[in-house]
């Protein structure tokens, strides 16, 4: 009986061990409102992978127009990406950075747009 226990609890914590080490790190994604021309900057936000793109989404535009959206690394302002575009018709979209962007750095996400006082909110992830 003793040696099936420990046969079991054995399963149990090796399963355990190799479950725990396969956890994905995730980049942190977080919301953002800017309006152009004015407060064009999103917070900043952890970049936890070494995926060499960035993500953005609008979720709310007040009208037509263009948000053009570049990450930028916090502390290196020479660490950016190439411009992604979101529109009320491209809510989602994508670009790779420039140079390396390196992981467990903060990011941030600087604007412009196509049409004055075009305000648009979403989500960023860098």
């Amino acid at each position: 009986m003793k040696r099936k226990m420990k046969k079991i609890l054995c399963t149990m914590l090796a399963a355990l061990m190799v479950s725990g080490t396969a956890i994905p790190a995730f980049a942190e994604t977080i919301n953002f409102d800017v309006t152009v021309p004015g407060d064009i900057l999103s917070r900043k936000a952890l970049k936890a992978d070494s995926e060499q793109r960035f993500y953005v989404t609008g979720t709310g535009f007040n009208k037509g127009g263009t948000l053009y959206c570049t990450s930028v690394k916090y502390e290196d302002a020479s660490v950016f990406s190439h411009s992604a575009a979101i529109s009320p018709y491209l809510l989602k979209n994508n670009a790779m950075y420039r140079k390396y962007a390196e992981p467990g750095k903060f990011y941030y996400m600087t604007t412009n747009a196509s049409v004055s006082g075009l305000h648009v909110t979403g989500r960023y992830t860098p």
